[in-house]
């Protein structure tokens, strides 16, 4: 519970300044490594080409890819990102590979890759960043003709909504870079969890079973690292998590259930799906466990990272920080024009842990602390502040939940549109208690069968006290050319 002697969310903010004040990393470069913050200077990422068969069954997948974007800044924001994480302009090139090849006839091996070379406006031309991203390695072995079982960093999905899975358990922090924000691309581009899963197909269905174990972070070791090339394999094996999932169809109706533990709790969930017609398909899904709110976990990760005891803090988090039972839930439909190769997936998303209205109205409280105040002495303090309210946002998009309690969702993709190599997609993200959002629209256009270009614009709409009205970008567009082979 939030002690009574806070009387006031603006001395939330000042405690919570205070708190991170003792932090010993206050440095952009320490920053850098763990805030992704809304919104991101990357984009929309080519999704990898068709497989390319091989022999004896083999298949690779390979494309270079360079991206370049321009941000506009919205003036006299409330709260303000800081500039450091929304420069002018940045550049993204990319390599990437994917190898399923067959060792035996009934083993298998995995691979996918992506080196990415980043720079922008704050980087010394022509240098930058480079970041190596090991998405997948991993052993299939097919253990009789029903039974499966794999090994190694697996990219493990869940869930049948499109914009946000409540039981896609192995998301966290495994968007390593974000280079879109569609869902979709993000679930396909994210780092695996080394694990071991066994797979057995049942009479009425199939049984999944996964293991991951905990790698502490211990800094010094490659699988730790932060260097561009380590594999940072803390990241996703934070801590040990077990998965058991039975899976099922009967008559046009697929369903899933799933138990999850991890430290300290368990999580119970399910979804459904069904066609109706050869248009429409119904689907939903929940998930619940015992937890604390998003901002309190926020605070604890990041209380952590920065070497703060948070049990002393948590009385500075806006909202409830007990931890008790929380359900997170998607449910929605989709809509299939066969004829004009189009397709529209409507979704409601409920995240309990997420930030309700007047978790919101605390959060510019707070970060209107320097305003009220303006002491230039306390510059620093105020830019702590800064950073520790935009990490809770930042904590939602590691986590892949929405940071808002209720959010409505919709993806159009529509193929050969208006010119036959020409592909549009669509996707809006709007608050439903604030009404503000965020759109993005991209076009891709097949030059050639190996040659592709892409066009991609991002709005930020709201009021200035909103989620999407409150982000210091409120436009942003995206170019590249990407080449398949």
């Amino acid at each position: 519970m939030v002690p009574k002697r806070i009387s006031a969310p603006v001395q939330r903010g000042l405690i919570l300044a205070a708190a991170l004040g003792l932090c010993p990393q206050s440095g952009a470069a320490g920053q850098d490594e763990d805030l992704d913050l809304i919104p991101d200077s990357v984009s929309s990422a080519q999704p990898a080409p068709p497989p390319r068969a091989g022999k004896s069954g083999n298949s690779f997948r390979f494309f270079f890819e360079d991206e370049a974007q321009a941000n506009a800044l919205r003036r006299g924001t409330v709260l303000p990102l800081p500039a450091e994480y929304l420069p002018g302009w940045s550049n993204r090139f990319t390599f990437y590979g994917r190898a399923d090849i067959k060792l035996a006839p009934s083993l298998s091996l995995t691979l996918a890759d992506r080196v990415n070379h980043l720079s922008d406006a704050n980087s010394e031309f022509p240098s930058g960043k480079v970041q190596n991203d090991l998405n997948e390695a991993y052993l299939s072995w097919n253990a009789g003709r029903e039974n499966y079982l794999d090994a190694g960093r697996i990219n493990l999905k869940s869930g049948v909504a499109i914009g946000f899975n409540p039981v896609d358990y192995f998301r966290k922090n495994s968007v390593s870079l974000r280079t879109s924000e569609d869902p979709l691309v993000l679930r396909e581009n994210r780092l695996g969890t080394v694990m071991a899963r066994a797979q057995s197909l049942l009479p009425f269905g199939s049984l999944t079973l996964a293991a991951a174990p905990e790698i502490s972070d211990k800094l010094g070791r490659f699988i730790t690292d932060k260097t561009s090339f380590a594999l940072s394999l803390q990241r996703t094996n934070a801590y040990p998590r077990y998965l058991a999932k039975i899976s099922s169809s009967y008559k046009g109706i697929s369903s899933d259930l799933l138990y999850y533990s991890e430290r300290p709790g368990t999580s119970f969930g399910a979804d459904i799906s069904r066609s109706l017609g050869d248009r429409f398909v119904v689907y939903g899904e929940w998930s619940g466990g015992r937890r604390h709110s998003l901002t309190a976990d926020a605070l604890v990760y990041d209380a952590k990272l920065y070497g703060v005891d948070a049990l002393k803090y948590d009385y500075a988090v806006p909202g409830d920080s007990r931890r008790r039972f929380r359900s997170q839930a998607a449910a929605g439909f989709s809509f299939t024009e066969s004829e004009n190769k189009r397709s529209t997936f409507v979704e409601f998303h409920y995240n309990e842990a997420g930030m309700a209205d007047g978790d919101w109205k605390n959060w510019f409280l707070a970060g209107q602390v320097q305003k009220l105040l303006n002491f230039p002495e306390l510059a620093p303090v105020y830019a702590q502040v800064n950073t520790a309210l935009w990490s809770i946002r930042d904590y939602a998009q590691r986590s892949m939940e929405p940071v808002t309690r209720r959010q409505l969702f919709i993806r159009n993709q529509w193929q050969e549109a208006f010119l036959k190599k020409l592909d549009l997609t669509n996707l809006l993200q709007l608050n439903t208690d604030d009404s503000s959002f965020f759109l993005q629209s991209s076009a891709k256009y097949n030059l050639s069968d190996q040659l592709v270009w892409n066009l991609t614009l991002y709005f930020y709409s709201g009021t200035e006290r909103s989620e999407y009205g409150s982000v210091n970008k409120w436009n942003a567009a995206k170019t590249g050319l990407a080449y398949l082979f």
